[in-house]
């Protein structure tokens, strides 16, 4: 037996959910190796029925993002017992690890969120004969080119059911309704029925991340609606018998639905569906919204004080900490810093900066005590889903700092 298979570092070789549960149930934050990533479940469960039921009060669909936690157990908590059946992926290792859930009846919906790539053609042509409803998601002319060449090779394959992709600020992927390429696209949907069906239209407010209240908020909100319901109504107009559905979000545009959505509804060329994926975990970033508080964040970091460094840059000093780049990532927030520390006493220390491996722990207050080396501490990231990605696990509590379950995310693309 090598020395590597005595000690914790063997379950990074073959992550087995039964045995971390073995070795870690029961135990404390604090009796577990560092760097690790923590899930409150009940903050997660209370987030994912929160959002649920928003849109059940305002009489729209709502589609759960999986991409943030990418696990079967975290799914199953925004699907709410059956609130829902459509979830989004930002990968195909998400899609088929999904298929569980898929063959038990409780996905019926699944949208692929990427617009498609050749190389993957099969594998979601494959997806097809396992799922009810896939959906693509499109926004160039090339990309229907693609699936027309591939299905062009399978006799009798069923017409690919297509999300246009709309960018109404974020910049990121999506076509802008002032171009004639949305137009061109759903034309060409509409006038090839045995290849193509056209679901609906697609906004994603990325950059309704910039808001710094609620009503900054439902502005992203009202600019998405408008944005699908634009390209909807050129749509209909082609074919007014068509039944689309226009699915809207991003965490903290869905965060800011209220009622007065519902008098928009009646005046929509389709059936208005949210969106979102961070929402069960939070993070920074949301905090800075005020969509969200510091309460309803579920996910967070537990790193260890290896040193401090009385004075240094200032007083009281720094502290350099076990959880680097590759545990925290390297994403700034508005206000600086990486992350901030919530263990009770350190509250006014964030992480002020990152090397791979190294965190450097700085304090807003010049007369805070430097925590010692070996004091463990919870730091919430400014991006739970990248920082979540870094993990091969996550450790699962309940409103308490003891153990009570471990969630395995699915690694890969």
């Amino acid at each position: 037996m090598s020395y590597i298979n005595k000690f914790s570092s063997r379950y990074y070789l073959n992550v087995d959910k039964q045995e971390l549960k073995r070795a870690y149930v029961g135990k404390t934050v604090q009796q577990v190796p560092t760097p690790g990533f923590f899930i409150d479940r009940n903050k997660f469960s209370q987030n994912c029925n929160r959002m649920l039921d928003r849109a059940e009060k305002i009489g729209v669909s709502f589609r759960a993002h999986v991409k943030t936690h990418k696990t079967s157990e975290g799914t199953l908590l925004q699907l709410g017992d059956g609130k829902t059946k459509a979830v989004v992926v930002s990968t195909l290792m998400e899609a088929f690890s999904l298929i569980p859930l898929i063959q038990e009846g409780k996905i019926n919906d699944l949208l692929y969120g990427l617009p498609v790539a050749n190389s993957r053609l099969s594998e979601l042509y494959e997806l097809t004969k396992i799922i009810p409803h896939l959906r693509l998601m499109i926004d160039h002319p090339k990309q229907l080119q693609l699936l027309r060449e591939f299905s062009s090779k399978i006799p009798n394959i069923k017409a690919w059911s297509i999300f246009v992709k709309i960018d109404m600020g974020t910049h990121r992927a999506g076509v802008d309704n002032k171009s004639n390429v949305v137009k061109d696209l759903v034309s060409e949907v509409l006038s090839s029925k045995t290849l193509f069906s056209l679901y609906g239209f697609y906004c994603h407010a990325g950059h309704s991340y910039a808001s710094t209240s609620i009503d900054a908020a439902v502005g992203f909100l009202y600019d998405e609606i408008q944005a699908a319901n634009v390209a909807a109504g050129f749509a209909v107009s082609i074919e007014p018998s068509l039944r689309l559905t226009l699915s809207v979000g991003a965490t903290p545009t869905a965060h800011s639905v209220n009622p007065k959505v519902k008098e928009l509804l009646p005046s929509l060329h389709g059936e208005l569906e949210l969106h979102a994926g961070n929402y069960p975990m939070n993070d920074i970033q949301q905090m800075i919204t005020n969509c969200i508080s510091k309460d309803d964040v579920s996910a967070y970091v537990v790193a260890e004080v290896l040193s401090n460094y009385a004075g240094r840059n200032g007083e009281p000093g720094e502290a350099l900490m076990n959880a680097g780049v590759i545990a925290m990532s390297r994403e700034t927030s508005p206000k600086g810093g990486h992350g901030i520390v919530i263990t009770p006493g350190f509250e006014s220390f964030y992480v002020d900066r990152l090397s791979q491996e190294h965190g450097i722990l700085k304090s807003k207050n010049p007369t805070a005590v430097l925590p010692e080396p070996s004091q463990y501490l919870s730091i919430i990231p400014n991006h739970s889903c990248i920082t979540a990605a870094a993990y091969p696990w996550y450790y699962i509590t309940e409103g308490s700092n003891i153990i009570t379950d471990i969630w395995v995310p699915w690694k890969g693309w």
